[in-house]
């Protein structure tokens, strides 16, 4: 895929936010997950819809090109990063944005949402649940100690060091594991809690995989949110934008295309 270039807009505290600015007409902004950057978890995306719309993808603070500061995990990182990108589409001039967010990136795509209506006409989740499911923190806990990865998380690994520096290996892994066994403790769930406030239109994706072992979480969120559909993708999992791409963008394209 092309290597799109970084633009930057700097936060109220003074943070660099890079972010991608690619192609013309109505705004499209797609926010990355856990461990990834615009590039790396969102570059075919970007691809595929710059011919059509101004594609905005920022690396969330911390990760990739928004550095320094290095990523950090508060117990408000998810609503941190909202007001992040709440902050990025107000420089930019950008209100009433059609929204992806995939994993992390959506619950702060929904958090965003129901914070600021005025940002967001239609949103698009996949991978998010609006809360910490307990299959998720099970998964994470098998990958500590990170000093300890196999040749199986090899490349994950290097990802990661390639992306967001060594300095950030392999705290940001660890800090990570931390806060989600946290927010799970404390039964976080603020998408959740926020969704009923969504005024917009929303598609909800999740693989057929993935719900297997989150269906509850997914049918919770799903029915909080007024004006959403719940699609579940056949043959995928949590990445289900690069186990469906064709699927994907269609569903995509064809959602955007209702919305006022």
């Amino acid at each position: 895929m092309p290597l799109f270039p970084y633009r930057k807009v700097q936060l109220r505290d003074g943070v660099a936010l890079a972010y991608l600015d690619e192609g013309h007409h109505r705004p499209l902004v797609m926010l990355h997950g856990f461990s990834g950057t615009a590039h790396s978890h969102l570059d075919t995306l970007v691809d595929e819809f710059r011919p059509d719309y101004r594609v905005l993808a920022p690396d969330l603070r911390g990760y990739g090109a928004s550095r320094p500061p290095g990523r950090d995990f508060p117990l408000n990182f998810i609503e941190r990063d909202a007001d992040d990108v709440a902050a990025l589409l107000d420089a930019l001039g950008c209100n009433s944005s059609a929204v992806l967010g995939f994993s992390d990136g959506g619950e702060a795509a929904l958090v965003l949402a129901a914070k600021r209506p005025d940002l967001v006409r239609g949103l698009v989740v996949w991978g998010a649940f609006g809360q910490v499911p307990p299959s998720v923190v099970r998964w994470l806990e098998t990958l500590l100690p990170v000093e300890a990865w196999g040749e199986d998380l090899l490349e994950w690994r290097e990802s990661l060091i390639a992306h967001h520096g060594q300095e950030q290996w392999p705290g940001l892994v660890t800090s990570y594991v931390e806060c989600e066994r946290a927010l799970a403790a404390a039964g976080w769930n603020l998408p959740l809690g926020l969704a009923d406030r969504i005024a917009c239109p929303v598609l909800q994706l999740h693989g057929e995989a993935e719900l297997r072992s989150n269906e509850k979480e997914v049918a919770q969120l799903a029915s909080q949110i007024p004006h959403g559909r719940l699609q579940i993708v056949p043959s995928a999992d949590h990445s289900l934008h690069r186990e469906q791409p064709v699927l994907f963008a269609n569903e995509v394209r064809a959602f955007i295309a209702q919305l006022p």
